[in-house]
């Protein structure tokens, strides 16, 4: 890796929360420490990390950067900042959120309009004050527009209508009920598992609704689309000018260092069939619906993880 364990966290916003409870915020082996709050925050998932590489004694080696990795008549090729190394089999686990991805509509705005994306954002401070349009409809969007309501006049404007889910029903975690019905560990092509990729991102908690409902945020229910000025462009037809803008656009991955034919479509993207690459030798990990709905997420590593290990093992010459 080449940042430190667990980096990737604390590089976030300061009062970023999992979405996921403890109890699902763990790996096999080492349960998640209890806490005060519900679900953990971004240094307790970095302390986790670390004590978990520790307990299991994992040889894991920082301030290595993978720079290309090209496939060999034995297996592959990578090119590390530590230098050459070469492997029979590579399995790319870097996962889908590398990238902070900016629409290229942002490049029309003014100098005058600050941007940031939520990758940058640490404090509701790092903003001026007065009006925010918050870009993005998923959880990290909700976060923040909720966190920068106490201090500045915030609008949301979402590709649609914001799915809202409660976090408890009857006194049970919604994520303990997505487990009980099977939700949770659904195939990829399950039809309840379309619907779920059909409606895009879930919500978790109604803080921000309730705000939205009470007039203190405005959400726009439109996809940006166009920017000039210090105006941007809705895609119902509305422009709203703007002094502010946090993209909460998401993240791409990054594979522009794999130079492997056959890994990746014509967009960069990664081709795979539940982790395994057309590739003989190459495996991914912790990609979107790789297998089901939390293929991405901490929780969803462990079968994942084991059907990797089981298709790396028999790949492995026997001795």
């Amino acid at each position: 890796d080449a940042e430190p364990l667990g980096d990737s966290w604390l590089q976030r916003w300061d009062s970023l929360q999992l979405f996921t409870p403890r109890r699902f915020s763990g790996l096999p082996g080492l349960p998640f420490p209890a806490g005060t709050t519900r679900s953990p925050s971004r240094i307790e998932m970095a302390d986790y990390l670390r004590a978990y590489a520790a307990e299991f004694s994992l040889p894991v080696r920082t301030a290595v950067r993978a720079e290309r990795v090209t496939r060999t008549d034995t297996g592959f090729a990578l090119t590390t900042s530590a230098g050459p190394l070469t492997t029979r089999q590579v399995v790319l686990a870097t996962g889908p959120f590398r990238l902070p991805y900016v629409p290229a509509a942002a490049q029309g705005l003014d100098r005058s309009v600050r941007q940031l994306h939520s990758f940058h954002y640490h404090r509701p401070s790092d903003l001026p004050s007065g009006q925010v349009l918050v870009v993005g409809g998923g959880n990290s969007a909700a976060q923040l527009a909720l966190e920068l309501a106490a201090t500045h006049e915030v609008t949301v404007a979402s590709p649609g209508p914001l799915w809202f889910l409660p976090e408890d029903v009857l006194g049970v975690s919604m994520y303990w009920w997505t487990l009980l019905t099977g939700v949770l560990n659904a195939g990829g092509d399950a039809r309840v598992s379309r619907y779920i990729r059909g409606r895009g991102d879930a919500i978790v908690g109604r803080q921000l609704q309730s705000l939205i409902r009470q007039g203190r945020v405005r959400l726009l229910p439109h996809r940006v689309i166009s920017a000039d000025g210090d105006h941007v462009g809705l895609a119902d037809g509305s422009r709203v000018q703007v002094e502010t803008v946090l993209w909460c656009t998401g993240f791409r991955p990054d594979t522009g260092w794999i130079d492997v034919p056959g890994a990746l479509d014509d967009t960069g993207a990664p081709l795979h069939e539940a982790g395994a690459s057309p590739v003989p030798g190459l495996h991914w990990m912790g990609l979107p619906w790789q297998t089901r709905l939390n293929s991405s997420i901490i929780d969803g590593v462990d079968r994942d993880a084991r059907r990797t290990a089981r298709r790396v093992l028999a790949g492995l010459p026997s001795r």
